[in-house]
């Protein structure tokens, strides 16, 4: 049957009007594309950036008509998944020339990107361009370093601070230890502290053109855990009008001249001599550590700041006698360097590639992945319960079905009917099992690591997210946190999500190349990286997230600590979080002050809301903390023929494929003080700013805790995940009063010989106040 000739003319209607709308939409598209020249793209700094970092990326361009435009930034996750990151929606009322900014996470060291411009109203794409790394056609420059390399910038051209290549480097460049890029256009300073997230130091000397905003954002950055290097010299006036002088914890006295620099030059650890009188500004801390002092006060203090450091210079690194100083190229790396690390890159890779066996855990963050990937309800069988099952099917289709045709049955011939029911029956019970290990519910676990610095009031908050899902199948995620105050007062905020990396060059590592890769499922992240859009799980498979926060939120504890040199503790500390802390631990010092517990009320050793905790009580006793890390034990016996005891004292190794999250993060915090690397065999870098020892050297305590409190509501799709799954830990700074004398009052020596009686040989912990 043939269609009618009205059917026969509607079709040719509709199709002239589909080529027509086809026509007038591209037109547009062309349009709207003329209407944005791009001209400059930045990304990281000087074409610089950590993998597993947030990294700023700007983009200059020109407009000829009114717009709204997006920036969005495509890169691989360490999975292989292509991610796409988009900025805030920009609006120009008119043409001219303007800035955008965004931020994005790359999961691979030589991860292509693509930057895309987008009409917000329409979310067309008027602008793609692709960089590769390996490509030599590439309008800008974008390196990713390993998280363990040093990435100083300059704000300005500061002498000792030459940038290491004069080019961007090449891929070639990349095992070097040490980075330095200088910033000239200020533009490019990132307007968010997450901006600074690649970036270990930051140097200003004697010029401060950083504006109100961006000031904020170092501001911020430094709060959370960065480093500021601050060079004043005698331009006291521009130091006191500039926005830096409003919050960086020194006092500035005036002006001073110092004719010895012998402190200066021991600490740069160079024999050569600064010749000459230096101007310099004459300061007074509070807190902090004295690096460097002449006669006429400090001239080098590094005082804590929130949860991060200030490292200030009296003198300026561009004017006699320092710019002139044989000394200053090996001055200005210790003045960027916060600790000095215990082994750089290249010799712990030395010493894990002479191992004779791998773990695959090199990084303490490694290890806290790992210790999330238990899932209650999945039960799988271990590798060498596996290798069992496959030797005894072997057994089964081989041996035992040639014994039961040849010699039971005496009929070869049936194979052809035993041989199939075997494989079949083997795949059944396959089948059964493995719906039956790996369960048909989605699990999750989540932990919660939350920083408190007590003198600032500042809240620093990591979530790390590990989904599990019973299909192959697509999620909507969005997490919101709360703090650890009074219900009454809680309100959830939103966090700043994104995928979690391992510091590894394993699968789903960051330090993997990203030819060969295999390329997964896209998805993509919503605004400011709130929630995530189109995650892809397969079945039985796990995706690790994870999220960050800030927030503020002043007296919630209440300290009169005074500590000596002895890092002897005297005083009371009161918190005012929303639920006791418990396994309580508090660092000051080289001391490590922990409650007596007593196994049959366990209750009297938490640490109560609203209840002052007395250090010069009882219940609470001290050893050396890094005999308490490394759980070292001393065996104390006698020697025949002689009159003393001799002590032998014995560390228990580390183990790096311990789960106990409570273990692992409680070394985290304290790590440089077990031993660092030479202790736990691992490295950590990923997680260095995680690490509070730097701050327990500038004079604070720091409190280490569990809390029973879900501070996190986690959103799949339109369900809440079961808060039971997660766990949380506190950490919180403590300023602390320093006091000259001795706090304890030594006991007199009658005393001890009368009640000195003879003692048998027994073991004590190592650094007890027994010992």
């Amino acid at each position: 049957m043939k269609p009618s000739l009205s059917f026969q003319l509607k079709t040719i209607c509709a199709l002239a009007l589909m080529v027509l709308n086809a026509n007038q939409f591209s037109l547009a598209a062309e349009a709207v594309s003329n209407s944005v020249e791009v001209k400059h793209i930045h990304v990281g700094f000087d074409g610089l950036y950590k993998v597993g970092r947030w990294v700023p990326i700007s983009v200059e361009l020109s407009t000829r008509s009114p717009i709204e435009l997006q920036l969005s930034v495509v890169a691989l996750s360490p999975d292989g998944n292509p991610t796409e990151t988009p900025s805030k929606v920009y609006r120009f009322s008119q043409q001219g020339t303007y800035q955008l900014y965004s931020v994005f996470k790359a999961g691979l060291l030589d991860c292509p990107l693509k930057i895309r411009l987008r009409d917000a109203q329409t979310e067309s794409i008027l602008y793609e361009t692709l960089y590769s790394p390996q490509s030599t056609r590439n309008q800008f420059t974008g390196v990713g370093l390993k998280q363990s390399a040093n990435l100083w910038a300059t704000i300005g051209e500061i002498p000792g601070f030459d940038p290491a290549h004069s080019s961007p480097p090449t891929l070639d460049d990349l095992d070097l230890d040490q980075f330095i890029t200088a910033i000239s256009d200020l533009s490019l300073l990132p307007e968010t502290s997450v901006g600074y997230d690649s970036l270990d130091t930051i140097i200003i000397n004697a010029e401060y053109p950083v504006g109100v905003e961006k000031n904020q954002a170092i501001r911020e950055w430094v709060v959370n855990g960065g480093h500021l290097v601050v060079c004043v010299g005698t331009a006291i006036e521009a130091y006191q009008e500039s926005e830096l002088f409003k919050w960086v914890p020194v006092k500035i006295r005036g002006k001073t001249q110092v004719r010895d620099l012998s402190s200066l030059e021991l600490y740069a650890a160079v024999r050569s001599r600064i010749r000459g009188v230096a101007n310099a500004s004459r300061i007074e801390i509070e807190t902090g550590e004295v690096l460097a002092s002449s006669l006429n006060g400090p001239v080098l203090v590094r005082i804590p700041f929130g949860l991060g450091v200030v490292t200030f210079l009296t003198l300026d690194l561009k004017a006699n006698p320092l710019v002139n100083w044989d000394g200053l190229t090996k001055l200005c790396p210790k003045l960027a360097n916060r600790t000095k690390k215990t082994s750089s890159t290249n010799q712990v890779n030395a010493i894990l590639g002479k191992r004779l066996s791998q773990t695959g855990i090199s990084e303490l963050e490694t290890q806290i992945f790992h210790s999330q990937q238990n899932f209650a309800e999945v039960r799988r069988p271990s590798h060498w319960w596996v290798m069992g099952l496959i030797l005894l099917y072997l057994f089964l289709i081989g041996v035992l079905d040639f014994i039961l045709v040849h010699h039971i049955l005496k009929k070869p011939h049936f194979t052809w009917v035993t041989f199939p029911v075997m494989v079949l029956l083997a795949a059944v019970w396959g089948i059964a099992s493995a719906r039956s290990a790996n369960g048909d519910q989605l699990n999750s676990t989540q932990l919660n690591v939350v920083d408190y610095d007590a003198s600032e009031g500042h809240f620093r908050g990591r979530s790390y997210l590990n989904l599990y899902s019973p299909d192959t199948r697509r999620y909507q995620v969005e997490i919101q946190s709360i703090l650890p105050v009074l219900k009454d007062s809680q309100k959830y905020f939103q966090t700043q999500i994104c995928w979690n990396g391992l510091p590894e060059t394993t699968f789903a590592g960051m330090y993997r190349s990203a030819e060969g890769t295999l390329t997964g499922p896209s998805y993509q992240f919503s605004n400011d990286s709130q929630s995530i859009k189109n995650l892809p799980i397969l079945k039985w498979g796990t995706k690790s997230l994870r999220a960050d926060w800030t927030q503020k939120k002043a007296d919630l504890v209440s300290s009169n600590l005074i500590g000596n040199n002895l890092s002897q503790l005297s005083g009371n500390l009161t918190h005012h979080f929303s639920s006791p802390l418990k396994d309580w631990v508090l660092a000051y010092g080289n001391r490590i002050y922990l409650p007596v517990v007593n196994p049959e009320h366990l209750e009297d050793s938490y640490f109560s809301p609203h209840q002052p905790l007395n250090f010069n009580s009882f219940t609470i006793e001290s050893r050396n903390i890094k005999g308490y890390l490394t759980r070292s034990v001393s065996r104390r016996f006698k020697a025949k023929g002689q009159k003393t005891d001799n002590v032998i004292t014995q560390q228990t190794d580390y183990n790096p494929f311990s789960k106990d999250t409570y273990e692992i993060l409680k070394m985290l915090t304290y790590h440089k003080l077990s031993g660092g690397f030479g202790y736990t065999g691992l490295s950590n870098f990923s997680s260095e700013q995680l690490d509070l020892t730097e701050q327990l050297r500038l004079g604070r305590a720091v409190l280490f805790a569990r809390m029973d409190t879900a501070l996190s509501q986690t959103q799949l799709d339109e369900q809440i995940l079961d808060p039971k799954n997660q766990s949380t830990f506190v950490r919180i700074v403590i300023p602390v009063k320093n006091a000259t004398e001795v706090l304890n009052e030594l006991p007199s020596l009658e005393d001890e010989d009368k009640d000195k009686k003879p003692k048998e040989q027994q073991n004590t912990p190592s650094g007890s106040d027994n010992e």
